[in-house]
């Protein structure tokens, strides 16, 4: 996964607004996780129908997509029923393997199991510790790795003829682009959505006047989307034009 992910906009020069964004495999994976914080449970609970600002959208774009965009074994309710991580093992998707990190070192690194020399079935968080089994000290240290980054069960086959993107983890499948509206509605990309939208738009703005704009996300953008999609009906516009005036 890429430290910075490139992302083209359509944008009202006007109104300062962003329609929708033309988006790949890596920030719809990167939105979607999101979710994997405990945010998705109280979308839940709370209902995405009343949910103010954008992530009840959001909640509802993973409940919608077709199961044909999803990548093989990817089960949904990962991301609409969450389970809480542990504290030391929340990382964003877009932040995952990013070597142009400060320090390059993820954040991941502060999270470390032990296990025995005899490698018996047990583990711990303290370097040491007498194993309950054969009370070795438990100081060799296992290897931590990331649910988005495990190979799936049963995937050997197909994963043969996948891509490297779609081999990479995430949710959604690559060679694929998405449009993301404002709001965080995520649809895969056609012709016929597209400019429904802009017609939709221009006959409510008659002095429009569109331009695509590229924009990097990064760590910075990645909080402030996240923000942004807390409080906001307008997450692109917020953090992509607003706060770049």
């Amino acid at each position: 996964m890429a430290s910075k992910i490139s992302l083209k906009l359509l944008v009202d020069t006007k109104t300062k607004k962003v329609l929708f964004a033309e988006a790949g495999k890596e920030f719809v994976d990167f939105v979607f996780s999101l979710l994997k914080l405990p945010v998705g449970a109280v979308v839940k609970l709370i209902s995405a129908g009343t949910m103010q600002g954008s992530i009840g959208r959001l909640y509802k774009s993973v409940d919608d997509i077709g199961g044909s965009y999803l990548l093989p074994g990817t089960d949904k309710s990962d991301l609409l029923q969450p389970k809480v991580l542990h504290p030391d093992g929340r990382e964003l998707l877009l932040l995952q393997g990013g070597d142009g990190e400060a320090g390059g070192a993820s954040p991941l690194a502060r999270f470390k199991m032990y296990t025995c020399a005899g490698h018996c079935a047990t583990a711990t968080m303290e370097a040491k510790a007498a194993c309950p089994q054969c009370k070795q000290a438990m100081a060799t240290e296992l290897a931590f790795v990331l649910p988005s980054a495990a190979p799936r069960a049963g995937a050997g086959a197909a994963a043969a003829g996948s891509s490297a993107a779609e081999e990479s983890g995430g949710y959604v499948k690559g060679l694929v682009t998405y449009m993301v509206t404002d709001g965080l509605e995520v649809t895969p990309m056609s012709a016929i959505s597209s400019i429904t939208l802009i017609n939709r738009f221009s006959a409510a703005n008659k002095d429009a006047e569109l331009a695509e704009k590229f924009v990097s996300v990064g760590m910075d953008e990645g909080l402030a989307l996240l923000k942004a999609a807390l409080r906001s009906d307008t997450v692109l516009s917020d953090v992509f034009i607003a706060r770049k005036k």
